[in-house]
């Protein structure tokens, strides 16, 4: 099998000229010696016309008169001593055959004397045109022609039984009265040779015209042609392999313009302009990488800020929230955190604009508000205290919408305020927005008055807030999600959960909606969502001693009833407690539980060390080795429908969720 990728034979640009040269002369001979064959033969019969006309000269000379030509009729010894001349003359000059002839007025040859060089030939001749005699040769052309007094074409081409001969007629006159004819016989072999000799001259002269141009070209070629492409082709592998290599290293010495020039000359501005396209490209490539080194490093700090995704939950209590910039770093923020036992803080917010200048506002106005409530203001005297530092500080204009509240876990009740926020859902059986006071947005008019309001919240009940990434994302059709799909979303998920809303799949149900709709078009805002459902509930402490799992045990049994799911279900559990005794620390345990719908919840609170078993790794092990720790977290994780963890104010919580 032959390779594919077999080297192909190099033909450089003087071999092609060359083979290009010598097939045109081939061509042109073979075109010129067909051509002209017929014309060289002419010509050559014209040649011997000329010998020819110098023997008829001499013939006429000697039998210009009347008297001449009668005294040859009438003497037999004039005739051979004419005979014998006609044969010197053939011998001189090449003609085949001479004769002297005259042509009655019937169109009949009377010959009156004739001779050959050639012995055979002549006798022959005699005997068949004898002297006197009227023969049956036929006129021809060039006969009749000079006949007429035409003496230009007086030379024929004919067959007859003493072969191809060039036949040439002159006339005998004498006071343009014709006397006699001359005719000559030439072979054409004769003439053949002649060609063939013309024919070998052209060719030589041909040959060594070709030559000597081919030489010249060659070194026209060479000169004007392959030595600049050779310096053009140096100068352009100079230039791949080291661009910071002189432009002017190869150049060509000349003192004409010519197209090689224009080459060059286009090449080396070329050269240049892809050398500073390429040093901007490197210089746009570094400052791109720094850049989004810059934004890297921005995006992580903003990710210690602003977490992608957030939980937290306690006894009566869970909270889920995340963000999706749409751009490496963004404007949007929320923020959880505990004010004190009883109280959780939320607040949602959204930057005016999007990327760094947004990340940096957000900073901000996100430090500043939890300063502030942690300080002991109420929401609402805190978000007027920030627009009063936005506006004294805001070169930019820039300017945010922020919703905040304060959850008491124990009662339900949510005191809020609102500036210039979206409206969020309240979550339950029929979900609805809240009717809150709109507000002003932070940082672009001072003396606002940012109220306080209150919601209470019932047993299962919760509260979505969201920013208008969420409600303004649009589909390919331009069509806006809006808060209609929103709301009939929460009233979706909250079916699919056996009436009951968990927030952590309510938050994650609504950023799938929201990409669906979208359909795959570039998310052109920011997405944040935080939810908050509140579980009345108590929690109960017990001893952080494996024997204390015994009230967990009867509790789970007295509500679920003694049977092997729920077996299942106080092993997860009982595993995970056993891990709270053994590997915490704690000294202090909470344990709460909450059936709702279809769905049975179980909170574990310590005050011990950090400790997430939902993303902790679990090393693979053999058979034999099961027993040295691990299996207890993989049972829970295998056996709950779901696991949550959070750490708040110094307490590992984990909520479990199983399917009844």
């Amino acid at each position: 099998m032959k390779e594919k990728n077999k080297k192909k034979i190099r033909f450089s640009i003087t071999k092609r000229i060359a083979s290009i040269f010598i097939l045109s002369l081939v061509v042109s001979a073979m075109i010129t010696m067909i051509n002209s064959r017929g014309f060289m033969i002419k010509d050559a019969a014209k040649q011997c016309r000329e010998s020819a006309s110098v023997v008829a000269t001499a013939v006429k000379t000697a039998l210009g008169s009347k008297e001449a030509v009668y005294k040859l009729m009438v003497d037999e010894k004039q005739r051979e001593e004419t005979h014998k001349d006609f044969k010197y003359i053939c011998s001189l000059t090449g003609v085949m055959n001479l004769y002297l002839y005259t042509i009655d007025e019937n169109e009949k040859k009377h010959d009156l004397v004739c001779a050959s060089e050639d012995e055979e030939a002549d006798r022959k001749m005699n005997e068949e045109y004898g002297f006197g005699s009227a023969n049956s040769r036929p006129i021809y052309d060039c006969e009749i022609n000079v006949l007429n007094g035409n003496e230009e074409d007086n030379y024929e081409f004919i067959e007859n039984e003493f072969g191809s001969d060039c036949m040439y007629v002159f006339p005998i006159k004498e006071k343009n009265n014709l006397i006699a004819m001359i005719g000559m016989d030439y072979d054409l072999d004769t003439i053949a040779d002649k060609v063939k000799r013309n024919i070998r001259i052209l060719f030589v002269l041909g040959s060594l015209l070709f030559i000597i141009s081919y030489a010249i070209a060659i070194a026209i070629m060479r000169r004007l042609v392959i030595r600049p492409i050779f310096k053009l082709s140096q100068k352009m592998k100079s230039f791949g392999e080291d661009r910071t290599v002189l432009i002017d290293k190869h150049k060509r010495e000349t003192k004409f313009d010519d197209e090689i020039t224009d080459i060059e000359g286009s090449f080396d501005k070329m050269a240049k302009d892809i050398s500073q396209y390429v040093e901007d490209i490197e210089d746009l490539a570094r400052e791109k990488a720094q850049n989004q080194f810059e934004l890297d490093v921005a995006r992580r700090i903003q990710n210690g800020i602003v977490p992608m995704e957030y939980n937290q939950s306690g006894a009566g209590y869970e909270i889920y929230g995340c963000e999706h910039p749409a751009k490496d770093v963004g404007g949007d923020f929320y923020d959880i955190f505990n004010y004190d036992d009883n109280n959780v803080v939320i607040v949602v917010g959204d930057i005016s604009g999007k990327g760094v200048s947004a990340a940096l506002f957000m900073v901000m106005v996100k430090t500043s508000i939890k300063e502030k409530i942690r300080s002991g203001s109420t929401i609402a005297e805190t978000l007027n205290m920030v627009n009063h530092e936005l506006c004294m500080r805001n070169p930019e204009a820039m300017f945010a919408t922020v919703f905040a509240l304060m959850f008491n876990t124990q009662t339900g009740e949510i005191k809020y305020a609102n500036a210039g926020h979206n409206s969020p859902v309240i979550l339950k059986k029929n979900p609805e927005f809240v009717n809150a006071n709109a507000g002003i947005v932070l940082g672009l008019f001072e003396g606002v008055d940012i109220i306080d309001e209150k919601i209470q919240l019932d047993d299962g009940e919760g509260l979505l807030i969201y920013t208008d990434g969420v409600t303004e994302a649009v589909n390919g059709a331009r069509e806006q999600y809006g808060s209609d799909r929103l709301r009939e979303c929460a009233l979706k998920l909250y079916g699919e959960n056996d009436d009951a809303y968990f927030a952590r799949s309510l938050v994650n149900g609504v950023v799938d909606s929201v990409n669906e709709f979208s359909d795959g078009l570039e998310q052109f805002d920011d997405i944040t969502c935080t939810a908050l459902v509140y579980h009345k509930e108590e929690y109960v402490e017990i001893n952080p001693d494996i024997a204390s799992f015994d009230n967990v045990k009867q509790t789970m049994i007295h509500s679920l009833g003694n049977s092997e799911k729920t077996r299942k279900m106080i092993l997860a559990c009982e595993e995970i407690f056993a891990n709270i005794v053994d590997y915490s620390q704690a000294d202090n345990v909470h344990f709460s539980y909450e059936r709702s719908g279809k769905v049975y919840s179980v909170v574990f609170s310590d005050n011990g060390i950090p400790f997430d078993p939902v993303n902790a790794e679990i090393p693979q092990k053999d058979f034999e080795d099961l027993d040295t720790g691990g299996m207890g977290i993989m049972i829970a994780r295998n056996t709950s429908k779901e696991m949550i963890y959070s750490r708040a104010e110094d307490r590992n919580v984990l909520t479990m969720r199983f399917d009844l």
